[in-house]
């Protein structure tokens, strides 16, 4: 039951921030100016199909798999893929189960199962090393898988600390919160992940605040890396990016994926 009430929540909330951005313009702005229509490719979740944008910086580079935060679509995310593959950086961001043209219906469960999916779908492509990346209510997905998938390491931007944290931060009574499930405690799974993790916030993030994000950042422990950005609302990231927030991201990324390859090369004698 409880379960059941969550994944209402979640399914009408993401309506209704959807359903915002088609009334105020947004979206029709968002898909005019999307420029990766021939990247479009379909990824097998269980029994569902998920649509996603895989953008290519070359074979030999590192790749992240985003999880995007509610109410949020594949196309939202095309002027970031824009400014990755420019810094050398491969893309894949997919729809959770039940967004876009993507089957199924969003659950917890399955908005895991298919970031698991999206692993594997972009392992095949051959890259080198792959990083799962979280953005707002991805953070949490992004958590939840990022000891069951094969990756290099975990990214965490403008996240919460637990979702029944981020409900009240969202303005949901208190009660709804005790209610439901607070199924992705992020402050409690970074601190079981053996994977580095590099946390981006900004300081003036009006819905989750700063401090959620410092203390996961200090529940990484020597394995977390705190990077506080200046001046950017929520949304900022995805709807006007720049290269001040997602230079830093791509330089981890492409020195994770060097650690990484120089531990994995053989050895003189095997």
């Amino acid at each position: 039951m409880r379960r059941a009430f969550l994944t209402l929540l979640l399914n009408v909330t993401s309506r209704m921030l959807i359903h915002r951005d088609r009334m105020n313009g947004i979206m029709e702005q968002i898909l005019n100016d999307f420029t990766f229509a021939k990247e479009r490719v379909i990824i097998s979740s269980g029994k569902r199909r998920l649509s996603a944008v895989y953008v290519s910086a070359g074979e030999e580079t590192p790749a992240i798999v985003v999880c995007h935060g509610i109410g949020e679509l594949v196309e939202y995310w095309g002027k970031v893929q824009r400014l990755l593959q420019e810094m050398g950086v491969s893309s894949l961001v997919f729809n959770y189960s039940g967004y876009g043209t993507s089957s199924g219906i969003l659950t917890t469960a399955h908005c895991e199962e298919d970031a698991a999916a999206a692993c594997r779908e972009l392992a095949g492509r051959g890259h080198r090393s792959i990083i799962l990346l979280g953005f707002s209510l991805g953070t949490g997905v992004g958590c939840a898988v990022a000891s069951r998938v094969d990756i290099d390491g975990l990214i965490l931007c403008e996240g919460f600390s637990s979702l029944r944290e981020a409900a009240i931060a969202m303005g949901f009574p208190r009660w709804v919160t005790r209610v439901v499930p607070d199924v992705w405690d992020t402050v409690h799974r970074v601190c079981e992940l053996q994977k580095p993790v590099l946390v981006v916030h900004s300081d003036v993030d009006g819905l989750f605040p700063l401090s959620m994000a410092t203390r996961v950042a200090e529940a990484c422990g020597p394995r977390g890396t705190l990077i506080i950005t200046n001046g950017l609302t929520h949304n900022a990231p995805i709807f006007a990016p720049t290269e001040e927030y997602w230079q830093p991201v791509a330089d981890w990324v492409k020195q994770r994926s060097a650690e990484v390859s120089t531990k994995r090369l053989p050895v003189a004698g095997d």
